[in-house]
C-alpha cells in the first residue's frame, strides 16, 4: 500500500496576485519532462503555477518569470488549492511515479470537474480506462511517445515525428530542396505526385505555411513538411502477414552453437580439462571393453556410460574380467564419479544462476546487419518492441539479470547481461557486425560511451545517443560524428502540451514558428462541409489531410469530395507562437 504523501509546507516565490490566477495552467513534476512541458508552454505564452517536490535550481529559475514554483507533494489538496485548482484549465501531471500521478488527476478531477488534465503513464492499459472512466482528457507515455523517433533515427528516416493509427505508421519526414535541385521552379503538386507524401507545410527560413498552394513553386532552400504512410504487415504482394513477433531470428542455430563455443572459450580451466579427460576415458573405455571383453561397440558404449555413472551393473560386470580390468574398471567409477560431481555443480549453477538463454545469446557476436538496444528501461523496452515488430533483428544489452523488462524482452529478443560500457559486453552483442546501435540508458556519459566504442568498432555502424542534457547535446552535435541525438522528453513535450488543446492529438512537433500537432478523428453524423473546395474540407475545423474509410487503407483526402459519416481522418493543427514584445 502507498503511503500517505507527507504534509508539506509549501515554499514559493507566487506573486501577491497569484491566487486570482483564472485560465491558466498547472504542471506537476518538474523533472525532465516537465522541463521541456514549460519550454514549450512559455514559447506558446502560457501563464500557471508548477508543483514539484525537487528539481534542478536552473530550472526552477527558468520556469519562474511565468511559472511560479511551489515546492512539495502535489497529492497534499492544500498544495492544488494554493495552485488554485479550482480556476484553472488545465493540469499536466507528469512526475515519474504513475501512482502519484493517478492520485493527482483524481483529486483534480474532484475539486475541478471542468478542467483538462493531461497525464504521464506508462501502462498503457491502464491509461486506456482512465481516460474512458474519469474523462481524463489524455494518459500519454514519454517513453512510447518518443519511441518511434528513436527507432526511425537508427534506420536512417528523416523523420520528424513518427507514431502508429489504426496499424499504420506514419512519418512525418522533412525534405529540402537544394541548390540545384531538379526541383527548383516545379511546383507542390507535383512533387507530391512523385514523392507520394502528403504535403503538410512548406518552410522558408523561420516561416511556416501550412497546407500550401499545390501550385506554388519550389526555390532553393525551401523546406518541405509530408506525412508518409507504411503498413508493415503488409507484403508487397497485397497479402497481410504475419503478426510481427513471429518473426524468427535469422541464424539462431548458428548462434546457439557459437554462443556454446564462446562459452566453452570462457570455461574455468579447471572444467575444461575434467570434460576433456572425461571425454577420453569414455572413448579409451569403449575400444577397451570391446577388444577385451568382446562387447559389441554399442553394448562397450552402454557398460560404460554405466560405469561412469555409477549406476550399478545389472547387464555386464566385471566379476571374470582380469584383474587389471577390474582395477581399471574402478578407475573409471572414481574419475566419473568425480567428474560428473563438477560437471553437475556448473550445469546447475548455468540453469538457475547465468540461465541457458545467456549462453546462447553468447552468439550474437556474429550477428550481421542487427541493431543493438543499449539499456533496457523504459524507452528500451519500447524500443525493442517497436524495431522487432518492424522485422528488425534486435539484441538487448541489460545492465542486471533482474532487470524490470529483462524476462519481458527475452520473449522476442536476444538479451546479453553485462555493462554495456564494456568493449567486451559490446563484443558479445555484436557491435563489430551491427548496423545500428542505440544508446538509451540514463547516464549521458555512458550513452556517449556506448555509442562512441560501437563507432571505433565500425565507423559505418549508425549510433543513435539518448542525452538528457541541452548543453551537452549541442556540443556533441558539433563536435563528434554521432548520426543521431534524441531526447524521451524532448520528443514527448510537444504532444503533451498539444493534448491540452486538442484531446485526439497524434504527435505533436515543434516548429520554429508554432506548434503543430497532427489530429486522428472519427467523423460524426451529420452533413458534410459546404462550399469548400476538394482537399480543403474540414473536420471540427481542422485540416484534413487523408482518411479512410471502412476496412480500406487510407488515402489523399483531396481525391475526395467531403468525408462521410464513420470516415477516419487524419489532419493538422497549428497554434502560432505569439511576438515575444507581446508576451512581455
Amino acid at each position: 500500500m502507498a503511503s500517505a504523501p507527507e504534509k508539506s509546507t509549501p515554499e514559493t516565490n507566487l506573486p501577491a496576485e497569484s491566487g486570482r490566477l483564472t485560465g491558466h495552467m498547472i504542471v506537476c513534476g518538474l523533472g525532465h519532462v516537465g522541463h521541456r512541458i514549460l519550454c514549450v508552454l512559455s514559447r506558446l505564452g502560457e501563464r500557471g503555477v508548477v508543483i514539484t517536490r525537487e528539481t534542478q535550481e536552473e530550472w526552477r529559475l527558468a520556469a519562474e518569470p511565468c511559472f511560479p514554483v511551489l515546492l512539495g507533494d502535489a497529492r497534499d489538496e492544500k498544495l492544488l488549492m494554493q495552485a488554485g485548482i479550482r480556476e484553472a484549465r488545465a493540469i499536466l501531471i507528469v512526475t515519474d511515479d504513475d501512482l502519484a500521478n493517478v492520485s493527482v488527476a483524481l483529486d483534480a478531477r474532484r475539486l475541478n470537474p471542468k478542467i483538462a488534465i493531461v497525464m504521464r503513464l506508462f501502462d498503457r492499459e491502464l491509461a486506456v480506462h482512465l481516460e474512458k472512466s474519469m474523462k481524463i482528457s489524455r494518459a500519454l507515455s514519454a517513453s512510447a511517445l518518443a519511441a518511434p523517433a528513436f527507432a526511425a533515427a537508427a534506420l536512417g528516416e528523416t523523420a520528424l515525428g513518427t507514431f502508429e493509427v489504426s496499424g499504420m505508421t506514419c512519418f512525418l519526414e522533412e525534405h529540402r530542396i537544394e541548390e540545384g535541385s531538379p526541383w527548383v521552379g516545379k511546383t507542390i503538386e507535383a512533387w507530391h505526385r512523385v514523392n507520394r507524401l502528403e504535403v503538410v507545410a512548406r518552410l522558408s527560413g523561420k516561416k511556416t505555411v501550412f497546407q500550401p498552394a499545390a501550385d506554388g513553386l519550389l526555390e532553393p532552400g525551401t523546406r518541405l513538411i509530408g506525412l508518409r504512410l507504411t503498413n508493415p504487415r503488409r507484403r508487397s504482394d497485397g497479402k497481410a502477414g504475419k503478426g510481427p513477433f513471429r518473426r524468427r531470428r535469422p541464424g539462431s542455430w548458428r548462434a546457439a552453437w557459437a554462443g556454446i563455443g564462446e562459452w566453452w572459450r570462457d570455461a574455468p580451466g579447471a572444467l575444461r580439462f575434467a570434460l576433456v579427460a572425461l571425454f577420453h576415458v569414455v572413448i579409451l573405455s569403449v575400444v577397451l571393453f570391446h577388444y577385451y571383453l568382446g562387447l559389441a561397440w554399442v553394448d562397450a558404449f552402454y557398460f560404460v556410460i554405466a560405469t561412469v555413472a555409477t549406476v550399478g551393473y545389472g547387464d555386464f560386470n566385471l566379476m571374470n574380467a582380469p584383474p587389471w580390468i577390474k582395477l581399471y574398471g574402478s578407475l573409471v567409477i572414481l574419475s566419473g564419479a568425480a567428474t560428473l560431481a563438477i560437471l553437475f555443480s556448473i550445469m546447475t549453477d548455468l540453469m538457475l544462476g547465468t540461465r541457458l538463454r545467456d549462453v546462447l545469446a553468447r552468439g550474437c557476436s556474429r550477428f550481421k546487419g542487427h541493431i543493438i538496444v543499449a539499456g533496457l528501461g523504459d524507452i528500451g523496452f519500447r524500443l525493442v518492441r517497436a524495431l522487432v515488430g518492424s522485422g528488425e533483428t534486435v539484441v538487448a544489452i541489460g545492465a542486471r539479470e533482474d532487470g524490470e523488462f529483462v524476462q519481458t524482452v527475452r520473449e522476442i529478443a536476444s538479451v546479453v547481461i553485462g555493462n554495456p560500457q564494456m568493449e567486451e559486453t559490446l563484443r558479445k552483442a555484436g557491435v563489430s557486425g551491427a548496423k545500428a546501435i542505440l544508446a538509451v540508458t540514463d547516464d549521458d556519459l555512458a550513452n556517449l560511451s556506448i555509442g562512441l566504442a560501437g563507432k571505433r568498432a565500425d565507423s559505418a555502424c549508425r549510433v543513435v545517443l539518448r542525452i538528457f542534457d541541452d548543453k551537452l547535446e549541442e556540443k556533441i552535435r558539433h563536435d563528434l560524428h554521432i548520426d543521431a541525438i534524441q531526447s524521451v522528453s524532448g520528443a514527448a513535450a510537444p504532444t503533451f502540451v498539444g493534448a491540452v488543446f486538442c484531446p485526439e492529438i497524434l504527435q505533436g512537433i515543434l516548429l520554429p514558428d508554432s506548434l503543430m500537432l497532427v489530429r486522428h478523428q472519427v467523423i460524426p453524423p451529420g452533413p458534410p462541409t459546404q462550399g469548400a473546395a476538394a482537399g480543403e474540407e474540414k473536420s471540427d475545423g481542422f485540416p484534413a489531410l487523408i482518411k479512410k474509410q471502412g476496412e480500406k487503407d487510407y488515402e489523399s483526402y483531396a481525391r475526395y469530395g467531403s468525408g462521410s459519416p464513420g470516415d477516419e481522418v487524419i489532419g493538422i493543427q497549428w497554434i502560432p507562437f505569439p511576438d515575444p514584445a507581446e508576451v512581455a
